[in-house]
């Protein structure tokens, strides 16, 4: 077990829910979701399923994508990544169902909810990487792309982020005849909120784990 776990998983809890917060203010937005969001709540339109729901079925798919791009790298500590994303599909829907009344009703409004969203989201991505425990399938997937061909994260990340935003607009116009949750503010949290972890990181070097 890692050192000072007792320590570092609430401070992971408490990162996945800012999280799971941050993607339902920019839900709550209605200016477009956040990159890794959009896909579930494309497909929350399309079938039966809540966007949490859809969280974990995507976190799910990327861990076998994980597994069948690292093949003997793949190591059981990754599959931590189903639990962590189970914790964090419920969040999103019990918190989506405790802001059902939340509605922006001007423009300023929604803005203000996306700019919030990007700022917790920023937060509980710091924390994460604090607690330095195990991370969402996301990363990891990205993660593997760069060890299985040697490239950059960063550029993984960036590309991948660019492909859920595609899949998710040519999933909802094949499935719906529309276009929903690909907005402004999915471009505004593309940009945003790694330019937040970057500023914030720094700030917290005092969060330190042995």
């Amino acid at each position: 077990m890692p050192q000072q776990f007792y320590l570092r998983f609430p401070l992971l809890l408490i990162g996945l829910m800012l999280m799971a917060f941050g993607v339902v203010l920019s839900i709550r937005s209605d200016l477009g979701t956040s990159p890794i969001s959009s896909l579930p709540y494309v497909y929350s339109f399309i079938v039966p399923l809540s966007v949490g729901v859809l969280t974990i079925a995507m976190h799910i798919v990327m861990i076998i994508l994980q597994k069948l791009l690292l093949g003997n790298k793949f190591t059981w500590t990754l599959y931590l990544q189903l639990p962590i994303g189970i914790i964090f599909g419920l969040g999103i829907d019990v918190l989506l169902w405790l802001t059902q009344n939340w509605q922006a009703d001007n423009y300023i409004q929604q803005l203000l909810y996306c700019l919030s969203s990007c700022m917790i989201t920023a937060i509980g991505v710091c924390m994460l990487v604090k607690a330095n425990l195990v991370f969402l399938a996301g990363e990891g997937l990205y993660q593997a792309f760069a060890l299985r061909f040697n490239w950059n994260f960063g550029s993984c990340k960036s590309y991948g982020d660019m492909v859920l935003v595609l899949l998710a607009v040519i999933s909802s116009y094949i499935g719906l005849q529309y276009i929903v949750g690909i907005r402004e503010g999915t471009i505004i949290s593309a940009l945003l909120v790694g330019f937040l972890v970057k500023q914030m990181l720094p700030r917290l070097a005092f969060i330190q784990f042995k």
